[in-house]
């Protein structure tokens, strides 16, 4: 069982459930990677994790990139270096 949730949000939500549901967290976008149009309730990766998500999802910043594989191994390694032991 899970809830999608803005990265905004994860904070009081985390409080409110309490570890009973996963939380999946769209809106997410590099550090220094937020166009002027984007839609505004982002986080960046680290914000997303280190405030309680358990997924996140990663659209735009892979899709519009110029090197969309180099852009998502760079996520990656973020994500890697938040978990690594």
């Amino acid at each position: 069982d899970g809830v999608i949730a803005s990265g905004l949000e994860l904070p009081a939500l985390r409080q409110a459930i309490d570890g009973r549901l996963l939380v999946v967290t769209p809106g997410i976008r590099p550090a220094g990677n937020r166009p002027a149009d984007d839609q505004k309730r982002v986080v960046t990766v680290e914000q997303a994790f280190g405030d309680g998500a358990d997924h996140i999802v990663v659209g735009r910043p892979i899709r519009d990139a110029q090197d969309p594989r180099a852009a998502a191994a760079a996520i990656q390694q973020t994500i890697a270096g938040l978990f690594a032991a």
